[in-house]
């Protein structure tokens, strides 16, 4: 069985050109990975996810308030740690303030509770630290 050229089609090159606008490309190894693993789940969540629903379905929120609601989403989950610290770093690329992120994780203690959110703080003290010496 021949398994479908998905980084060939348009909706999956458009998929990696918005995660390029977003995060550090050294994070596309993830992808690479993901797609060396299975070429239809990069395609998932590239094509899909990130085109069509990150790009094309969602246009009136910023990627601010998208990237709010993913890492809040994220921190309830509280499993997936690399990808807090990918959603924190993206944030501080689109602007938002490492006290913005601090105040976030204060109003989250309400509705996730406070286990969650010293996780999710020491995981954003590594995502500040390894942005920081990225800029230098």
């Amino acid at each position: 069985m021949t398994t479908p050229d998905y980084k060939n089609s348009e909706s999956y090159k458009k998929g990696i050109d918005y995660f390029l606008s977003k995060y550090d490309p050294k994070h596309i190894a993830i992808l690479e990975k993901l797609y060396a693993f299975s070429p239809a789940l990069a395609d998932v969540v590239v094509s899909t996810g990130l085109n069509d629903i990150w790009k094309n379905k969602t246009p009136t929120l910023t990627d601010r308030e998208k990237e709010i609601a993913t890492l809040s989403s994220l921190i309830t989950s509280c499993t997936v740690h690399s990808e807090i610290k990918a959603h924190i770093t993206c944030l501080l690329n689109l602007g938002m303030s490492k006290d913005q992120i601090k105040e976030l994780l204060i109003l989250l203690t309400l509705y996730i509770g406070v286990p969650k959110v010293i996780v999710a703080s020491q995981l954003a003290e590594d995502a500040f630290r390894e942005y920081d010496e990225a800029k230098k």
